[in-house]
């Protein structure tokens, strides 16, 4: 008797547990440091999680954390407040209209340098983040290796035009990101500025990143691994409010108020 009510028991806890749906991936445990014009140093720790058509990035700095997730199989981007657990969703379509708006800014930015001196346009470069020319990205190669996290990492420059921009360490090590990610450049056009996505794309080309050197900032990832990772990790949570929908509702009560 004993023996039929522990298995009706265990029967009862599998079938009544919710079971999630495993996928090969990879999970990422990265530090940023970024200083400021000031000499600031902030410091970012970032967990990235990556399966076939979905992506989620936390972050957590000093004041705040949140969630990035990007879902190609929704075309539906969401960002995450977790303090507050709400969230916002931004579709493709309205992604692409704003990076085709900021094109057209920058654009016209490059417009008003041609009309500037070298010193003025310089200047400008600086304090807008543009430059006059448009972005000529080339990798260039190095003999330079090491080991990061364990993995065998080689360094690449990066030049766009004649001028330096950044140095990266890559790992072929677990081979290509998008046995992973299923369409990586799909992807990185979702969390990518529009002057760095020319980069980023001939960077996945040549592996994994596990450390950036950008100007005075810097990212190395302390922890990678290929490993089953949930898909519910890729989900929305049951109980974050859109905030669209919650703004709705806040302004319903204010009418439904004002009427009595």
């Amino acid at each position: 008797m004993k023996k039929l009510l522990l298995v009706s028991l265990i029967l009862l806890f599998l079938f009544g547990c919710k079971t999630t749906k495993m996928t090969e991936g990879l999970y990422f445990e990265q530090v940023s440091y970024q200083v400021s014009k000031r000499g600031d140093t902030t410091i970012i720790n970032q967990k990235l999680y990556l399966i076939p058509n979905k992506f989620r990035s936390d972050f957590k700095t000093p004041y705040n954390e949140s969630y990035t997730i990007v879902r190609l199989d929704q075309n539906l981007m969401y960002r995450l407040s977790p303090e507050e657990s709400l969230y916002t969703e931004i579709t493709f379509d309205a992604i692409k209209k704003q990076q085709e708006r900021t094109r057209e800014s920058i654009r016209r930015m490059r417009a008003q340098m041609d009309t500037l001196p070298p010193s003025l346009r310089w200047r400008m470069e600086r304090d807008m983040g543009v430059k006059w020319q448009p972005e000529d990205y080339k990798i260039l190669d190095t003999d330079e290796t090491t080991q990061i996290a364990g993995y065998n990492c080689k360094k690449y420059i990066v030049m766009n035009r004649d001028s330096l921009d950044s140095e990266f360490w890559l790992t072929q090590d677990l081979g290509d990101i998008n046995q992973y990610a299923g369409n990586w450049v799909e992807i990185l056009d979702k969390i990518t500025s529009v002057t760095k996505i020319d980069k980023y794309k001939l960077l996945s080309e040549k592996g994994i990143i596990m450390q950036s050197n950008v100007k005075s900032n810097k990212t190395i990832v302390t922890k990678l691994e290929k490993k089953l990772l949930p898909e519910d990790l890729f989900d929305v949570p049951e109980y974050y409010k859109n905030i669209k929908q919650l703004r709705a509702e806040q302004a319903e009560e204010e009418q439904s108020e004002k009427s009595e």
